[in-house]
């Protein structure tokens, strides 16, 4: 006699995120935003048990954020696009390989939902919060640290121990750096991949092209810093390696 027993299959989040794209009810840039929500629904949810958080990147990414504000919020050249820039330096100092990620923007290599999202979870965590400071004749972001300003470390050594020697090398080296500079340095590191990726010589002619050719707010560096701030960047051992 056959067994009329009933095999009861599961479903992960990842199954559902298919199903809901395959109906057309979703596209693949909605279905990231839900499994970010799961994510931050599971950490709010650990916060309330105390229990330590499961492994994901969109948690990874901030608290590697959380570290580079804690680090950087006293020095007056870090604002916004400084921030913008040494996350993704810093993320490809702990190979966390999201290129995929980054837009061509005009100030750089940039990740708009992330770096909108990140600056909401450092309020509602209470990290960070972030006020406009008159600095000239511009407001600059300025990063001020809340009552539970540390409670990421824990996550971020954890997430990081193989990668922080790098991290603190990628932060120290940029740490009094303008952002003008940092800004050629993140986008020269971009352009760098660009060329690996597209099978090109990675020389002096062909970065320069490469570098104007981003944007046409670019036009404003003048060659001899692009150039300057490369060699600078060979010199301290902070270009992407490429095949």
């Amino acid at each position: 006699m056959k067994s009329t027993k009933i095999k009861i299959q599961t479903f992960s989040m990842e199954d559902f995120e298919q199903g809901l794209m395959l109906a057309g009810l979703v596209t693949p840039s909605t279905s990231m935003e839900l499994h970010e929500r799961e994510i931050l629904e599971e950490f709010e949810l650990s916060e309330a048990k105390k229990k330590p958080v499961n492994d994901n990147m969109f948690f990874r990414r901030v608290t590697l954020a959380a570290e580079i504000a804690s680090q950087m919020h006293e020095e007056p050249t870090f604002g916004r696009i400084k921030f913008q820039k040494l996350v993704y330096l810093c993320e490809h100092a702990a190979e966390m390989e999201l290129n995929y990620r980054y837009l061509k923007q005009a100030a750089g290599p940039f990740d708009n939902k992330f770096m909108h999202s990140v600056e909401a979870q450092f309020t509602k965590n209470k990290w960070f919060k972030v006020e406009k400071k008159r600095d000239g004749k511009f407001n600059r972001s300025v990063y001020v640290p809340l009552e539970k300003a540390d409670d990421y470390k824990k996550f971020y050594n954890a997430y990081f121990k193989t990668h922080l020697e790098k991290i603190q090398y990628v932060l120290d080296l940029f740490k009094t750096l303008k952002t003008d500079t940092t800004e050629i340095a993140a986008t020269i590191y971009a352009c760098i991949i660009e060329l690996g990726e597209q099978g090109e010589q990675i020389n002096e002619d062909n970065l320069l092209t490469k570098f104007y050719a981003w944007s046409e707010a670019k036009g404003r560096f003048d060659k001899k810093d692009v150039v300057k701030t490369w060699s600078w960047m060979k010199e301290n051992q902070v270009v992407p390696q490429v095949k």
